[in-house]
């Protein structure tokens, strides 16, 4: 049988120890010694991955075990830009030494080969906490899924590939890190998760508490460094169950086929495509309401006063009957806000401001075991933990629904609520970039949102966006951007069955292609998705109450549904649409928030 396996591993390495790619280093400082959010020395994670990678390929060439162990890239995997990720999971290695003051540090300074004699300007200044020959003492984990067999045979492994190396980080052949011993202890990984998912549900609460910092990739805005979303996307969480599915039944297929259930699972497996995952937000731990996105149709008023300050005033105009003057003075929409009004917005609707890290990583050449020119890049890591002088100060949770909506049979419906809580009884692992493990507590029901809903006017609903999603034909549009109100009205009248007409919006709109069009889109043309923020605010008027009412409910509850026209642009024969589209409902896209009360001063 096939479960969760934790290789605890103890490696003792010799000083003086560099590795490097951490925080910003003090004055005078030229190369820090990394630590982790705790503020301990450490190994990142990425380091003992490429290490044992390295050993693999002495000790083991051409073995495809290793591939399957710890993955290959991309470019190298296929042709289709899926990723090929390996099945073990490294974590930190941290040591709790502190070693000599923080004034511990070592010179270098570059010869120049003409001359014999030092080269000016290239002193470097090294944070050495470690003394010669002091022993240091890491501790860190390797996770993964197997049988018996196979989690013995692993551990065999890497307690090989981690003793064949010679030493750890950098300067390894001037002497620094080398490795005096490594022990390793395989035990099977206890069940972390809390309570059981309420009976008789369609829609289940839960939070994830993560193990580690969590690096999710938005936009790209530069070739070499990423920074982390905060909020975990739906696509990423149901990525994940399903990596965690697949590795469970022992299949190396990348895809769940409903046709042929595998594993302990059946049910989770035959209805995985019809389950919904909402987005995971980020609350503190004790929190009592769950972040909400504001809406575009805010707006910050300025009001110059005699004294030279300046008194701000926030609006929400989606009910405003057009174009208007605040206070004498033309109102300022989200792309003109100042830094410190963004930050305050986004603090009364919930947002925690959380503390972030930033790792600096390059790729090694496999010939020289030099870093590679060309391959610097960096992440910006999301924390789970606010740590002050070694203590934690505050510590986060990421709230997110399962919708079970799209199963129809209220029998099947409890069937699968009962397998999901089986399958992430020992956490939900693979989130995002570091791998990060999530612990599961099951709630009775979703936190209330930081901005509630209100009685609406009579007859108008305002629909704000929580997430982005799929609404506009870019066929439709052509060149006119008139055509944009008379697109957005179909789809509203569409989604509706005519029960909502559009009056007016305040939207915003992203086109999403590179990766994506590469990804989902690798038969056709090179045509990037047109997709509708976050955020963008829809005032709707009723033409039929009780169809309304039934439409606006089952949007709060769940998302709103497709288009007709999304199948018909993205579907292809034989393939199901998830594959060719990433912007559906099952992944998070289209929740909203409907008759919002924003915290602001009454409308205009």
């Amino acid at each position: 049988m096939r479960t969760h396996y934790c290789l605890d591993v103890t490696l003792t390495l010799i000083g003086p120890i560099l590795t490097r790619g951490g925080q910003s280093p003090p004055p005078g400082i030229d190369a820090p010694m990394a630590r982790d959010g705790c503020g301990r020395f450490m190994l990142p994670f990425s380091l003992i991955k490429g290490k044992v990678l390295d050993a693999f390929r002495e000790l083991r060439p051409g073995d495809p075990d290793v591939a399957d162990w710890l993955g290959k890239p991309s470019r190298d995997a296929n042709d289709d830009y899926a990723p090929d990720r390996g099945r073990l999971r490294f974590g930190d290695f941290a040591t709790t030494q502190t070693g000599t003051p923080d004034d511990g540090v070592i010179e270098r300074i570059a010869i120049d080969h003409a001359t014999g004699s030092t080269t000016g300007r290239m002193l470097a200044v090294l944070e050495a906490p470690f003394g010669y020959g002091e022993p240091v003492v890491f501790t860190g984990k390797v996770q993964f899924i197997a049988d018996e067999r196979e989690a013995n045979a692993l551990r065999v492994a890497l307690d090989e590939a981690m003793r064949w190396v010679p030493a750890y980080g950098a300067l390894r052949t001037v002497g620094f890190g080398r490795t005096k011993c490594v022990t390793t202890d395989l035990v099977k990984s206890p069940a972390t998760a809390v309570s059981t998912p309420t009976p008789g549900k369609a829609s289940l609460a839960l939070r994830l508490t993560l193990d580690r910092p969590l690096c999710l990739v938005g936009k790209k805005h530069s070739r070499n460094h990423f920074e982390s979303l905060v909020s975990i996307p739906g696509a990423v969480l149901k990525g994940a169950t399903a990596r965690l599915l697949l590795e469970l039944s022992g299949t190396r297929s990348n895809v769940i086929d409903p046709a042929t259930p595998r594993g302990d699972f059946p049910k989770v497996w035959q209805h995985f495509e019809a389950i919904r995952f909402a987005e995971a937000r980020p609350m503190k731990s004790d929190a009592k309401c769950r972040p909400v996105e504001p809406p575009l149709s805010l707006v910050v008023s300025r009001e110059k006063l005699r004294d030279g300050e300046e008194k701000r005033w926030l609006f929400d105009v989606a009910l405003a009957s057009g174009p208007m003057l605040i206070g004498g003075t033309a109102p300022a929409f989200g792309p003109d806000w100042k830094p410190d009004e963004e930050a305050k917005v986004r603090d009364k609707f919930g947002w925690p401001e959380l503390p972030r890290e930033r790792r600096t990583r390059t790729e090694i050449d496999g010939q020289t075991g030099r870093a590679k020119d060309q391959a610097l890049f960096s992440y910006g890591l999301v924390l789970p933990k606010k740590v002050k002088k070694g203590l934690v100060t505050e510590s986060f949770v990421w709230e997110t629904v399962i919708g079970l909506e799209g199963v129809a049979d209220s029998k099947e419906r409890q069937a699968v609520a009962e397998q999901l809580a089986k399958l992430f009884a020992y956490g939900l692992p693979n989130v995002g970039k570091t791998r990060a493990v999530a612990t599961v507590e099951w709630r009775p029901d979703r936190t209330a949102p930081a901005v509630g809903g209100a009685k609406p006017v009579t007859g108008v609903h305002v629909v704000t966006l929580q997430t982005d999603c799929l609404m506009t034909d870019p066929k439709t549009l052509g060149d006119d951007p008139d055509k944009l109100h008379d697109t957005y009205a179909e789809f509203w009248a569409d989604v509706s069955r005519g029960a909502l007409k559009l009056k007016h919006f305040f939207a915003r709109q992203s086109l999403h292609g590179g990766y994506l069009s590469k990804r989902f889109g690798a038969k056709r043309a090179y045509v990037p998705y047109l997709v509708t923020d976050r955020g963008s605010v829809f005032v709707l008027e009723t033409l039929d109450a009780d169809r309304a009412a039934k439409c606006l409910e089952a949007w709060r509850d769940g998302a709103l549904p497709l288009p007709k026209w999304v199948e018909v642009r993205y579907g292809r024969p034989g393939e199901r649409l998830w594959m060719t589209c990433p912007f559906l409902p099952e992944v998070g896209f289209g929740e909203v928030a409907i008759d919002l009360v924003c915290p602001t001063k009454a409308t205009p």
